[in-house]
């Protein structure tokens, strides 16, 4: 059986509460899981026999996706906090790690239009990592792992809209690295994970999430020019690294990395182009986002 598929989103003002509008579109998506699975054991017993007994104790849901990224409003998710400024085209968005451990939550829907028409509705969806990653010649990539409620069958699907803008390439970018553009990084990727704590099961469901302190990491590789980053890791000095994907003047995404120290491998090979590897640590991330949407 042939099915269309498509993966939509609203955001939840009640945690766990799919809210009216589930018909956001999130950006290209090329795949998705809803990584439901039994939470349970098998257990042993004085009963003699020599067989196990499957218990089940409820149901665990962590859906995945990995999508082009077109806008960065899905991204807002992974940090928890967004600033919208402006009255008028271009709007400027400032996304940033929030201080609050509760992080907000959304309805996925996941579609598969065929016959019968139905789809999975996965409430209270928090994002527990984040991997932006690009590489040559391809496009900025997001890989999202979330922690949700609960998840149901519906037979009613919203209609989406896509959005046709393009998104964001390599080929766009520019890097910045200690104050100096670095024109010869080939690849990178910067993960978030929000290392969310589960509440109490409450029937077959988790009670809800709450995020501890966060781990951030980046790393970026690049051809070896010179000795300058090797010095920086040498020298224990911290540095800023400014990754921009700008499509046109007021239409771009930049992301920056502060304070940043690095370990270096570059490896002396026998043939071949020199490389090398940074494996960054930073103090934190601020993604901004230029475009014509008013509010993220």
């Amino acid at each position: 059986m042939s099915f269309k598929r498509l993966v939509s989103h609203g955001e939840e003002t009640t945690y766990g509460q799919a809210p009216s509008d589930v018909s956001r579109w999130i950006g290209l998506v090329q795949t998705f899981s809803g990584g439901v699975e039994h939470a349970g054991d098998t257990i042993s017993a004085l009963d003699s026999s020599r067989l196990k007994r499957p218990v089940v104790f409820g149901i665990d849901v962590a859906p995945s996706l990995e999508y082009y990224v077109q806008t960065g409003q899905f991204l807002k998710y992974a940090l928890g906090k967004v600033t919208n400024t402006g009255t008028s085209p271009p709007y400027t968005h400032t996304i940033e790690i929030s201080d609050d451990y509760v992080l907000p939550s959304v309805t996925l829907v996941e579609h598969r239009v065929g016959t019968p028409i139905h789809g999975f509705r996965y409430l209270g969806c928090r994002v527990e990592s984040l991997e932006l990653s690009f590489d040559e010649d391809g496009f900025l990539t997001a890989s999202v792992e979330m922690i949700a409620k609960q998840v149901e069958k519906i037979t009613t699907l919203p209609n989406v809209t896509p959005l046709t803008t393009e998104p964001f390439k390599a080929s766009q970018k520019t890097v910045t690295i200690n104050g100096v553009d670095n024109p010869y990084v080939v690849s990178g990727n910067i993960s978030i994970t929000n290392n969310h704590v589960k509440y109490p099961r409450s029937g077959d469901w988790v009670g809800g999430t709450v995020a501890d302190r966060v781990d951030l990491e980046a790393s970026l590789d690049l051809f070896y020019v010179d000795s300058s980053i090797v010095e920086l890791m040498l020298n224990k000095t911290a540095f800023d690294v400014v990754i921009k994907f700008q499509r046109a003047t007021d239409d771009y995404i930049q992301i920056t990395l502060d304070d940043c120290y690095t370990s270096v491998e570059a490896e002396l090979p026998a043939e071949g182009e020199l490389m090398q590897t940074l494996n960054l640590t930073p103090s934190k991330i601020t993604i901004e986002v230029k475009d014509s949407i008013a509010t993220y």
